[in-house]
C-alpha cells in the first residue's frame, strides 16, 4: 500500500507565503513553520522516519521548548499536546494534566481519558440529547490533530471524532471499463488488487461490478487503497450516478475541528480559543467547550484551596470530601435570562461578578483572569474522590446553547432542539503564577487589583474627610385605584422631592455629612417606571420644580444625587416600548418577560418586567440623555447595567452576551460622559471603569455547600478605587445591629439604608409590600448611630487599599490597610482571645484598641 506523506517542515531560504489555519503569513529565513499532521491509525506506526518531528530531531518525545520570557518557559510534548510552563523565578513547573495520573485508582471510562485531555465539549444531537467528549479519547488517540508554531507560541487543531471516509468514497455500481482504467491498472501490488476484486461481484452479462456489504474496518483499508491511485468520493458519485445507484451519502457523525493556541505574555501564560474556526456539524452541534480543566490539577497530598468568584468569593478546600453534593459551576455575570431555564434550575443567592479563578497548592498559586469569553463563561471546580483523585478548577463556554420547542399538529405534539448561530467572539485566558510570598486569595486579589489599574485604568478615590451614607428613598409607585368603581393606575408618592431635603437635612443635623442619594421612582409613573425613552417627571412628588429644587439643595450641601433608572428591565409596554419589536428573543420566544415567584405556592406569579434587546439599548440611552443631561443633576443610579447580562437570538441578527457586555459598557462610559457620577447595582466587572460608587455590592458568597469559606475577594480587589455597599441594612435578612457592623468593617463598606418619607400603612396592599419596614422614622436613629460608630474607624482608610485578609479563629478576621491599620472582628457569641489581647462577643479591634 502506497500511502500518502501527511506531514512536512518547511524553512526557506527567502520568503516565502504559507496559507494554513492562521490565515496567510509571511516566514522569514529564520522562521521555520512546522506540523504534524493527523494520521489515521494503520498509518501511525508507518515509516516514522519520514515524519518529521515538530520540534526537535526526529524521533524526540517528551517535552519540547517553544516559547520563552524572561520569567517562563512554555513547553509541549508534540506526542501528546500535553503543556507545561516552567516559572523561571522560582522553578517550579505547572502541567496541563497530572504527570501521576496513571496511579489514579479512582477514574474510568471517560474520567480516566479526562485526565490526560486538553479540554472536552459538550454536544448535542437532533433529539436534543447532550453527550460529552474530550480531546484525548476523540484526537489524540486517534492521532488526529496538527501542530502547527505561530510567532507567539504554538497553535493545535485538533479533529474529535471519525474523520475517516466511508461508504461515500467506494462506489456502489462501477462499469468493468472504468474498473480497469481508474482502479486496477493503477495498483502494481497483486495483494492490493485481489483486495479490491473481492469486494465487488462482476455481472458478464452487464458488464457492471456492483459493491457487496463490508464490515467498517475492511472499509477504511479499501478507501485507503482507492485514495492511494487517485479514485475519489466524486469519482465513485460520478459512477453511481452514471449506473443509477443513486447517492451515497455520508454517514452522519459527531465531528468536530476545534483550535487551541498556547503562548506567552511577559509574566503570563496565554490560551485562546478562535471560535471562528471551530467546526461542528449540522446533525450534532457543539454545546460549550471546558479549557484546561486538569491545568494545576492538585492530587490527594496537596494542601490549599481553590479560589471561585461567587459572591464576595470563596474558597473550597482541597480534598475537603464534600462529593455528596454537587460540584461548583456557576456563570459569570449571573444567568442569561434570555434563556429558558432547565428541569434543574440551580439558584444563587449571589452572582459572580468578577471573570475569575485560582488555585493555591502548598507555597505556589496560579490565577487566572477570563479577558474574552467572559459573559459566556461559567467558573467549575470540583474535588478529589467524585470521578477521580484530583482537585481543579477552570473556566466553560456556552458556545450555542439549545432550546427545545413544542409543536402541535392537532393530537400529535413533537418536541424538537433548536440551536442558535454558534458564538463568533473570542475566548482568552491569561494564568499567572503567584510564588510563595503571595500564594494566597489576597495575593490573587492584589494581582488583579493591579491588572484592573493598568488595562481598565482604575483611579483611587479622592480623599474625603468622612465615609459615604449611601441612602435609596423610594420616591413615587404606581398603585391600582378606582373612579366610580372604574379601576385604574395611579401614581403614589411615598417621599415627594420636599420631604427627600426634610430627610437629607435630618441626617446632616445629626452630623451624617457625606451622603450619596439614591432616588428610585421619580420619572415615569414610578419605580417600576415607563419606558425611558424620555423624562416626565412625576407630578405626585413636586414634578418638574420640585426635582430642580432638590437639585439645587444637594449642590448646595454637597450630596450627590443619583436618580434612579432601569434600562434593560421594561416594566410596561407601550410608551414607546413594543416587546416583539424591541424585547430580547430567543428564536421562536420573542418579547422574552420574567414573572414574579408565588412564594406561597412556588409557582410563576404574574409579570414582573420584559428584558430589553441589548441591541436596542443605545438608541434608548441616546434619547433618555436628550431629556435627563438638560436637567444638570450630576449623576445617575443604573438599576441594572451593573447587574444584568442579556442575549437576544433571532435568525440573522444575534447579540450574543459577550457583545452585549460591550454594548452595555459602551452605554454606561456614555452615561458617565454626560451626566458625571455613575452608580451602579451589583457592580460586574465590564462596567467597573466608569463606576464611582456601587450598590448591592457582594458582601458575601452564596454559601453553597461545596464551598468551606467566604472571603472579601471582590472588597480586596476594589477598596480605595471605590465606593461600595451591600444591601440596605434595614432590608437584610439578617436584623443583628451588631453583626451587620462586623460585615462593615470587615468588607470596608459603605453604611447604606432604603427608606420612604410616608407611614408604613403606605404601602399596604401594593405590589411594594416589601417595602412595609422602610419607613424612615423606624430607622433614623439607628442609621445615625450605624453611621457614626463605623464611621469613625473607617474615615481615615476609605482611600487606602487593603493588603492583608486572614482568618484568625473560627469567625475571627483581620483586615489590614496599607497604612498598617487593621480592624479585627469576632462575630462569635462569645468573647475570644487573640494573640493574648480578648475580644468581645460581636466585638472588634481596631489597631492595636478594642471597642
Amino acid at each position: 500500500m502506497r500511502l500518502k506523506t501527511v506531514g512536512w517542515l518547511l524553512t526557506g531560504a527567502a520568503l516565502v507565503l504559507i496559507i494554513g489555519y492562521t490565515g496567510i503569513r509571511m516566514i522569514s529565513q529564520t522562521d521555520s513553520y512546522e506540523r504534524t499532521a493527523a494520521k489515521t491509525n494503520n498509518e501511525a506506526n508507518i515509516e516514522k522516519s519520514a515524519e518529521p518531528t515538530p520540534f526537535g530531531a526526529s524521533g524526540t518525545n517528551g517535552p519540547q521548548l517553544v516559547a520563552e520570557t524572561q520569567a517562563l518557559a512554555l513547553y509541549i510534548d508534540p506526542a501528546t499536546t500535553e503543556i507545561s510552563v516552567k516559572d523561571k523565578r522560582n522553578g517550579h513547573t505547572w502541567y496541563s494534566n497530572p504527570l501521576d495520573r496513571e496511579s489514579d485508582k479512582k477514574a474510568e471510562g471517560i474520567n480516566r481519558d479526562n485526565l490526560s485531555s486538553q479540554f472536552s465539549i459538550a454536544y448535542n444531537n437532533d433529539k436534543g440529547q447532550n453527550f460529552y467528549v474530550n480531546n484525548f479519547a476523540e484526537a489524540i488517540k486517534r492521532n488526529q490533530f496538527e501542530i502547527l508554531k505561530t510567532s507567539k507560541g504554538i497553535k493545535i487543531v485538533y479533529q474529535l471524532g471519525n474523520f475517516q471516509k466511508g461508504m461515500e468514497a467506494i462506489p456502489q455500481i462501477i462499469s468493468k471499463q472504468r474498473m480497469d482504467e481508474m482502479i486496477l491498472s493503477k495498483i502494481a501490488d497483486e495483494g492490493e488488487k485481489f483486495e479490491i476484486e473481492k469486494r465487488f461481484k462482476f455481472d458478464e452479462v452487464k458488464q457492471i461490478y456492483t459493491r457487496k456489504e463490508m464490515p467498517e474496518y475492511v472499509v477504511k483499508d479499501v478507501v485507503a487503497i482507492l485514495d492511494s491511485v487517485g479514485y475519489t468520493a466524486e469519482e465513485a458519485a460520478k459512477d453511481n450516478m452514471h449506473n443509477q445507484a443513486g447517492g451515497q451519502k455520508p454517514t452522519a457523525a459527531a465531528r468536530f475541528t476545534v483550535p487551541i493556541e498556547y503562548y506567552l505574555d511577559d509574566e503570563n501564560f496565554m490560551v485562546e480559543v478562535p471560535v471562528r474556526e471551530i467546526q461542528d456539524t449540522k446533525e450534532f452541534p457543539i454545546d460549550s467547550i471546558q479549557v484546561l480543566e486538569m491545568f494545576g490539577a492538585a492530587g490527594v497530598n496537596h494542601q490549599g484551596y481553590m479560589f471561585v468568584p461567587d459572591g464576595s468569593g470563596a474558597l473550597i478546600h482541597l480534598n475537603n470530601g464534600k462529593i455528596s453534593v454537587p460540584q461548583y459551576d456557576m456563570p459569570i455575570y449571573g444567568k442569561d435570562q434570555s434563556l429558558r431555564e432547565k428541569d434543574v434550575v440551580k439558584e444563587f443567592k449571589q452572582a459572580a461578578r468578577l471573570p475569575v479563578f485560582g488555585m493555591k497548592q502548598s507555597d505556589q498559586a496560579f490565577f487566572c483572569i477570563i479577558e474574552e469569553g467572559d459573559a459566556i463563561a461559567s467558573v467549575n471546580a470540583d474535588v478529589s474522590g467524585r470521578v477521580n483523585t484530583y482537585n481543579r478548577v477552570s473556566a466553560k463556554f456556552l458556545l450555542k446553547p439549545m432550546e427545545s420547542f413544542t409543536y402541535r399538529a392537532g393530537s400529535v405534539k413533537k418536541d424538537s432542539p433548536m440551536f442558535p448561530e454558534l458564538y463568533q467572539g473570542g475566548i482568552k485566558l491569561r494564568y499567572a503564577f503567584l510564588p510563595k510570598e503571595s500564594a494566597s486569595y489576597v495575593g490573587m486579589a492584589k494581582y488583579y487589583q493591579d491588572y484592573l489599574v493598568k488595562s481598565k485604568k482604575l483611579t483611587k478615590l479622592e480623599a474625603e474627610a468622612e465615609t459615604p451614607f449611601v441612602l435609596d428613598l423610594v420616591g413615587s409607585i404606581a398603585v391600582r385605584d378606582t373612579f366610580l368603581g372604574i379601576p385604574y393606575q395611579s401614581v403614589k408618592s411615598l417621599t415627594s422631592f420636599e420631604q427627600a431635603k426634610s430627610v437629607l437635612a435630618m441626617l446632616k443635623q445629626r452630623g451624617v455629612k457625606q451622603i450619596k442619594l439614591r432616588y428610585s421612582g421619580w420619572f415615569n409613573r414610578g419605580v417600576d417606571h415607563d419606558f425611558p425613552d424620555d423624562v416626565d417627571i412625576d407630578s405626585a412628588l413636586g414634578g418638574k420644580s420640585g426635582l430642580q429644587e432638590l437639585i439645587r439643595y444637594a449642590k448646595e450641601e454637597e450630596i450627590e444625587l443619583y436618580p434612579d433608572v432601569s434600562f434593560l428591565r421594561v416594566y410596561t409596554t407601550g410608551h414607546g416600548f413594543k416587546p416583539k419589536r424591541d424585547g430580547a428573543s430567543f428564536l421562536l420566544r420573542e418579547g422574552i418577560a420574567q414573572y414574579k415567584t408565588d412564594l406561597v405556592m412556588g409557582s410563576r406569579g404574574e409579570l414582573d418586567y420584559y428584558l430589553l434587546s441589548p441591541k436596542k439599548l443605545p438608541d434608548l440611552v441616546a434619547s433618555f440623555l436628550k431629556d435627563y443631561e438638560p436637567l444638570q443633576v450630576g449623576g445617575l443610579s443604573l438599576r441594572d447595567l451593573g447587574d444584568m447580562m442579556i442575549s437576544d437570538v433571532t435568525s440573522g441578527r444575534t447579540t450574543d452576551r459577550e457583545q452585549s457586555a460591550a454594548i452595555i459598557a459602551d452605554s454606561v462610559k456614555l452615561l458617565q460622559e454626560k451626566v458625571g457620577n455613575t452608580m451602579v447595582s451589583g457592580g460586574n466587572a465590564n462596567v467597573l471603569p466608569y463606576v464611582k460608587t456601587i450598590v448591592d455590592a457582594p458582601l458575601k458568597s452564596s454559601m453553597l455547600n461545596f464551598a468551606d469559606e467566604e472571603i472579601p475577594f471582590y472588597q480586596l480587589v476594589l477598596h480605595g478605587y471605590m465606593d461600595y455597599a451591600g444591601s440596605p441594612i434595614n432590608m437584610s435578612p439578617d436584623q443583628s445591629y451588631k453583626s451587620n457592623v462586623l460585615k462593615t468593617l470587615e468588607t470596608g463598606s459603605n453604611v447604606y439604608y432604603q427608606w420612604f418619607y410616608e407611614k408604613p400603612s403606605a404601602v399596604r396592599n401594593t405590589e411594594f409590600n416589601d417595602l412595609y419596614s422602610a419607613s424612615y422614622s423606624n430607622w433614623l436613629d439607628e442609621a445615625v448611630q450605624y453611621y457614626r460608630e463605623t464611621n469613625d474607624v473607617m474615615r481615615g482608610l476609605r482611600t487606602q487599599t487593603i493588603v492583608n485578609h486572614e482568618k484568625l479563629a473560627d469567625h475571627v478576621y483581620r483586615t489590614t490597610y496599607e497604612s498598617g491599620t487593621s480592624i479585627t472582628v469576632n462575630y462569635n457569641q462569645t468573647d475570644v482571645i487573640v494573640n493574648g489581647t480578648s475580644i468581645a462577643a460581636e466585638g472588634y479591634l481596631v489597631g492595636g484598641g478594642g471597642r
